[in-house]
């Protein structure tokens, strides 16, 4: 993989190469991964890890999988994620602040998120008017912090200036 990244050198990117070295290298071959549906495709072809959504969209199962998937997005419970993230045998999320940190006038990751899910998005602007201030902090961001309520259920394993692991913890 070395060999081939450096002769496309105009594609190169340390820190995703830093991370499918560490998938590869420290998760099981059986190891079910989940994150950025563009970040998969890039798993799936270097890891040969099996991966949770799959960025073929235009699928509906994908896309309502997916949408269930990218909770770890929204201003939900660490219950709730981590409760999706059983239901399809997830054993390893990938967190990329890029996508957690950047709220894009409504149609970011996180901004659709939180409005699928009828809550108000980082603007702050309830419109519709249906939407509802989130009982829950930004998963993506709080679970950095490592408190007892998402240590339970995840364990930080892996991060670089761009991406960070969590494993998905079983009792």
């Amino acid at each position: 993989m070395d060999t081939e990244l450096a002769e496309l050198r105009e594609f190169y990117d340390p820190d995703t190469v830093d991370l499918m070295h560490w998938l590869q290298r420290d998760t099981e071959p059986t190891a079910v991964i989940s994150g950025s549906m563009q970040l998969m495709a890039g798993v799936k072809l270097s890891t040969g890890r099996t991966i949770a959504n799959h960025p073929h969209f235009e699928d509906k199962a994908l896309r309502d999988r997916t949408r269930e998937l990218y909770q770890m997005y929204g201003k939900v419970s660490p219950e709730e994620v981590y409760t999706i993230l059983l239901k399809y045998g997830v054993n390893y999320i990938v967190l990329e602040d890029s996508i957690c940190y950047n709220p894009r006038d409504r149609c970011g990751t996180v901004d659709t998120v939180d409005l699928a899910n009828w809550h108000i998005p980082e603007d702050g602007v309830q419109e519709p008017a249906f939407l509802v201030h989130s009982e829950y902090p930004r998963f993506c961001d709080e679970v950095r912090y490592d408190t007892t309520e998402y240590r339970k259920f995840f364990k930080s394993v892996f991060e670089n200036r761009t991406f960070r692991v969590y494993k998905v913890v079983l009792f």
